[in-house]
């Protein structure tokens, strides 16, 4: 796929951009997180956190300066600190904009964490004695200078970037932390507590931010860490980050289109990328650029452009560390897989919420050798296929019963045993069609009917295809269909004959800024000449399942034309 050139990459900050002055608790250094930029008259102005750790108990909100236009930077300092001994909290996510009149404001929300707590996911942050809010700081000689913290809100919950109107109304995006009763399995790691996103308006200025208009109460998405764009005069698009689960169940992010200034929202698409902390900006062509860090799937930081009457929707996510591992060759998809996430192949489809969710998934496939660990169909239940056969992961103990040449259970009926493995040559094609409603899950192979189980066993709302083990496996074709009652429904197909890969789309759409265990939580802006400048964080340029251990993240910049993403 696409990807920006190491020589366009430029260092923001790192371990040595610090003086005596700031002296880190942790032994291996900074943890640098969370990069913005605006370009200024005077230059460009970086904002970035930095702190012992992700999960900090020392914070500085840091300000840098570039002055030939994002290659190399200077200044590095702390314009707020605050820390878990002296503070009992710490700064999570500064967000950094540029109003038209020229002034800077950094909007950033407050935790209050004591020495040897954990660090809390957001409704812990949230919870009324715990006083988690929102900061603004004020820059108006282009960022030389910042005014003490002004708080805004007692909500906190990871503010957007501020937004300046047509009308120059101000506006971010909070996330609220929902209690409900409504799920039927509460997914972890929240359970019964879900996102809902919000908009904050001030019509003075930033002097007080009283208005406020609910982008997203959806329990089953979780819409988080919104960007905001205007489009055009009037016409506001939110761009989400799925809470629902983490985000662990493959659902993209989704467009939520407002006409009338954000006052009312229409019903949600779904995006074609699977974005944390997405920024989203227009560009000077018209067109939208939006950088994000990949959730599902590859871990790393895109840049995708987009017209904004160009009509997208659902695309799946892909996990392919590796690229040399999936390959497409004389009408098949070939995958050569192995233990490690660095090895793996999978392509994500958009998942069943729920249990009542009907889905179906048909596979042409054919494994390749005669000790292959196989590979795996997930279609509400888990399908795997080896060299031994094929069989259902989960539920009660696994027993051999019938061969493919025996008998196998009627439509509609069941057979005496509960049975999940079932010898076949897999190393011949064969057409597998998993069928999971009315709570029963039903296996047909070439068209006949090969088993069926109640689905209780096999509670599982993910919908993908491919391999973590060694194993070399050949696809055809793939189609799936999910129905949910609640959230989106899909009906998706590749075929391999096509000459398409199932991920074409983030192959031909989306550029790679950098590829890394720890990286993203980006922003950008375009100067006058036309390049785009992005910041972010990274802290290495391979996958390391033992990150922790490896290197602290740092700032990085990325110096881009609009027709490098184009």
């Amino acid at each position: 796929m696409r990807a920006v050139s190491d020589l366009s990459k430029f260092p923001v900050a790192g371990q040595a951009s610090y003086g005596p002055e700031l002296t880190c608790p942790n032994p291996r250094g900074w943890y640098h997180s969370v990069a913005n930029v605006v370009n200024t008259p005077a230059g460009l102005v970086a904002v970035y956190r930095l702190s012992d750790s992700h999960t900090a108990v020392a914070t500085h909100i840091m300000v840098a300066y570039s002055t030939d236009r994002g290659r190399s930077w200077f200044g590095h300092r702390s314009i707020s600190s605050r820390n878990v001994w002296e503070h009992n909290a710490v700064w999570i996510a500064p967000q950094l904009s540029c109003l038209n009149d020229g002034r800077l404001l950094v909007i950033c929300d407050l935790g209050r964490r004591l020495p040897g707590e954990d660090w809390p996911r957001l409704a812990h942050w949230q919870r009324p004695g715990r006083g988690m809010a929102n900061y603004l700081f004020w820059s108006d000689d282009d960022g030389q200078s910042w005014s003490r913290p002004v708080k805004c809100d007692d909500v906190g919950g990871e503010p957007g970037y501020i937004v300046e109107l047509h009308d120059g109304t101000l506006v971010y995006t909070r996330t609220e932390s929902v209690e409900s009763d409504s799920f039927e399995n509460p997914p972890p790691p929240e359970h019964r507590i879900y996102c809902r996103n919000v908009a904050v308006f001030s019509e003075d200025r930033g002097q007080t931010w009283d208005r406020t208009a609910v982008v997203s109460d959806d329990p089953y998405h979780g819409d988080a860490e919104v960007g905001l764009v205007e489009p055009e005069p009037g016409h506001l698009l939110a761009v989400t980050r799925i809470g629902y689960g983490n985000g662990d169940y493959g659902q993209p992010s989704r467009f939520i289109h407002s006409y009338d200034a954000g006052r009312t929202w229409e019903e949600p698409q779904l995006a074609p990328f699977y974005g944390q902390r997405t920024a989203v900006h227009r560009l000077r062509s018209g067109r939208l650029l939006v950088t994000y860090r990949n959730r599902w799937g590859t871990l790393a930081s895109y840049a995708f452009v987009w017209e904004p009457s160009e009509v997208l929707g659902f695309e799946p996510a892909s996990f392919i560390w590796d690229e040399s591992r999936c390959k497409l060759a004389r009408g098949e998809l070939v995958l050569a897989t192995d233990r490690g996430d660095e090895n793996k192949v999978f392509f994500s489809l958009y998942p069943a919420l729920t249990g009542e969710a009907r889905v179906e998934m048909e596979a042409e496939v054919r494994l390749a050798g005669a000790t292959s660990d196989g590979c795996d169909l997930f279609a509400g239940c888990h399908l795997r296929l080896s060299a031994q056969g094929i069989r259902l992961v989960g539920g009660e103990e696994e027993e051999e019963v019938h061969t493919a040449a025996g008998p196998a259970p009627a439509e509609g009926g069941r057979t005496g045993r509960r049975s999940k493995l079932s010898r076949l040559d897999t190393s011949a094609w064969h057409r597998y069609r998993i069928v999971r409603a009315d709570g029963e899950i039903a296996l047909f192979v070439d068209g006949r009917p090969l088993l069926r189980e109640r689905a209780e066993p096999y509670e599982n709302r993910l919908v993908r295809f491919g391999s973590d083990v060694p194993s070399e496996s050949h696809w055809r074709s793939v189609r799936a269909t999910v129905e949910n009652r609640h959230g989106h429904s899909i009906d998706w197909s590749w075929r391999a004959d096509e000459g398409a890969y199932p991920d074409q789309f983030r192959r031909d759409r989306m550029v790679l800024l950098d590829a890394a265990a720890d990286s993203g939580y980006s922003n950008w802006d375009q100067m006058e000449d036309g390049t785009i400048v992005v910041a972010d964080y990274t802290n290495q340029a391979f996958y390391d399942a033992a990150s922790r251990l490896g290197p602290q993240p740092h700032i990085r910049a990325y110096r881009i034309s609009e027709e490098e993403l184009i």
